[in-house]
């Protein structure tokens, strides 16, 4: 019995020790991670503005063609939430490319479907400096779309899958610019 009681203390003292390990480290874990410096996106800037109201200070230049307008109008409403705009402290310039490719190609050389693709260029400039962007980059957008024997169809599910990218589009550009705005004005 004397064996069988010290190897059962033994094996319970390197549990203990375990233990202890595991909880040393998830104490450590917990104050490596409190003393991160997250802080919410629509806060306060800063400048102790708040961030929806740097983005009302942003003014989206007209982008000629239809999925053009759509990402603007788009960003103009997501930037003032319906509201007026304030006077302008920044500028959003942007080039938008679309594309559409064929998928689902059949042996008699028709397709099912298409893939519309919008590939947007946007420069944020500062009104205080407006010869060099403050932020710049790409966003791709895709959206998916069948074709139909029917003509109106095919038209109306091309403008739904430009609509979709166009919306994906100023999704990515407003989240894109809320972060930069939020730790730079």
């Amino acid at each position: 019995m004397g064996t069988f009681t010290q190897n059962l203390q033994s094996k319970l003292a390197v549990l203990r020790l375990k233990s202890l390990l595991i909880i040393a480290v998830l104490l450590a874990t917990l104050a490596g991670v409190s003393a991160c410096s997250f802080k919410p996106l629509y806060g306060t800037t800063a400048t102790n503005a708040g961030l929806q109201e740097v983005l009302k200070t942003i003014e989206v230049v007209e982008v000629p063609g239809r999925p053009g307008q759509v990402i603007r109008n788009e960003l103009i409403f997501r930037f003032t939430g319906g509201g007026h705009a304030s006077e302008p402290q920044y500028k959003l310039v942007m080039v938008v490319r679309e594309s559409v490719t064929s998928q689902l190609v059949r042996r008699d050389g028709d397709s099912q479907g298409q893939f519309y693709e919008l590939t947007t260029q946007f420069k944020l400039y500062s009104r205080k400096n407006d010869k060099e962007p403050i932020l710049q980059g790409v966003s791709l957008a895709k959206a998916a779309f069948r074709d139909n024997t029917s003509v109106y169809s095919n038209v109306r599910s091309r403008r739904d899958a430009e609509n979709r990218a166009a919306k994906t589009t100023a999704e990515d550009l407003q989240v894109r610019i809320s972060a930069f705005l939020s730790g730079n004005s």
